[in-house]
């Protein structure tokens, strides 16, 4: 074989592998740093509904708006690394991470309306802890081993909460500052120490495919 038909065949195994890749979804877009910004948002948050002491209607608009800054800081970070990438596939992967989280997303948004107009506030933040948790262990495939269980801890603690807190108690300030706060740090750890490791197929084909 010539040098030209080695070359469409390397060709062509590098484009099997991109394909097989979006389809396992070796997706590395998610990094500690705007993890850990969320679990300080949490922190923040909490502070100043201890401090403010807002009614239910307060309650509900801190924390959407924490969760909302959350996920833009996250999404901006994806957005750089991948959103803007000239190779197709590196987007198509960040497509499908985002997509994963829609129905904890969509989910989460209209137990939240139905849950206000009953007027059962009260059970808001065990519900969004484990739309939250469930969201982490939907997203498996893009992150490394050890945040699924987090995601479980997230489900576990959002059940706790609605069966086992009493209502007075789970609009509380540590409440969702707790959850949120300690689980976003231990997630942004589990990344941070993933980084720190081997790089991750979708690295090692973006390197490959730039020599």
């Amino acid at each position: 074989m010539n040098e030209l038909g080695r070359s469409h065949v390397a060709r062509g195994d590098l484009f099997e592998i991109r394909r097989m890749l979006v389809r396992a979804g070796g997706f590395d877009g998610y990094r500690a740093a705007p993890v850990a910004w969320s679990g300080g948002l949490a922190l923040m948050a909490g502070v100043i509904q201890r401090w403010a002491t807002p009614g239910s209607a307060g309650f509900v608009s801190l924390w959407v708006a924490t969760a909302a800054a959350s996920f833009a800081i996250n999404v901006i970070g994806i957005a750089r690394t991948y959103g803007a990438s000239p190779r197709q596939w590196e987007r198509s992967l960040a497509f499908a991470a985002l997509l994963d989280l829609m129905p904890a997303i969509v989910g989460g948004g209209v137990i939240t309306a139905a849950l206000l107009m009953r007027g059962q506030p009260e059970l808001l933040p065990g519900t969004w802890m484990i739309f939250y948790g469930s969201g982490v262990m939907v997203s498996r495939r893009h992150v490394p081993r050890g945040c699924a269980w987090i995601g479980l801890a997230y489900v576990l603690a959002g059940g706790a909460t609605l069966c086992l807190l009493p209502a007075a108690n789970a609009l509380r300030a540590d409440v969702m500052a707790g959850a949120f706060c300690v689980g976003q740090f231990v997630l942004a750890a589990v990344l941070s120490r993933a980084a720190e490791g081997e790089p991750t197929v979708g690295t090692a084909v973006r390197s490959e495919g730039d020599e």
